[in-house]
């Protein structure tokens, strides 16, 4: 069984400096209360001089110009491609650490979504796309229907007319002037 640590023991561990060394060391400084983390934690974590150097290792940058560099000339995200300028220029971004890396783990969680969301859109936009040609069918079929009516009702008078005007061909052949 492992020892459980005791409150004194688990606050004394909280108010030490979260920053461990590539030896797997753990700095025995206290935390700076005045530091606020940038990760999204509640409470700081560091002790100043880590913070410090934190600070100093990932340069803040304008978000205006941040989403100008990741967005570039993407428009809208409905295509498999303007995700894939995305993800690159997000890459890119990490990669000069302009962005922290919490940060990219989620905006490419939301390309995946996006991607994931896409064949749907697809069926979605196909679907709109039959049902306007359905509805264009219908209004051509619907004036070919009232045209021919029209071609038949101005045949119908003049057939007849002009049956009653001329005489059948019996008839004619029975007047014997």
């Amino acid at each position: 069984m492992s020892p459980k640590l005791s409150t004194s023991d688990s606050a004394t561990i909280d108010s030490h400096c979260q920053h461990i060394s590539p030896k797997g060391d753990r700095c025995h400084m206290l935390v700076d209360q005045n530091h606020r983390p940038a990760n999204g934690a509640k409470r700081p974590t560091l002790c100043a001089y880590h913070a410090d150097r934190l600070r100093a290792s990932v340069p803040p940058v304008d978000p205006e110009v941040l989403a100008a560099d990741l967005l570039g000339e993407i428009d809208d995200f409905s295509t498999a491609g303007s995700v894939n300028l995305f993800l690159g220029n997000l890459v890119k971004q990490l990669a000069r650490k302009r962005i922290a890396r919490r940060d990219a783990v989620a905006l490419a969680y939301i390309s995946q979504l996006l991607l994931n969301s896409l064949p749907a859109l697809v069926r979605e936009v196909e679907a709109e796309n039959e049902a306007e040609q359905e509805a264009e069918s219908v209004r051509i079929a619907r004036r070919l229907r009232e045209r021919s009516r029209e071609l038949a009702s101005l045949r119908d008078p003049q057939s007849s007319g002009s049956s009653a005007a001329a005489p059948r061909d019996g008839e004619r052949a029975c007047q014997t002037p």
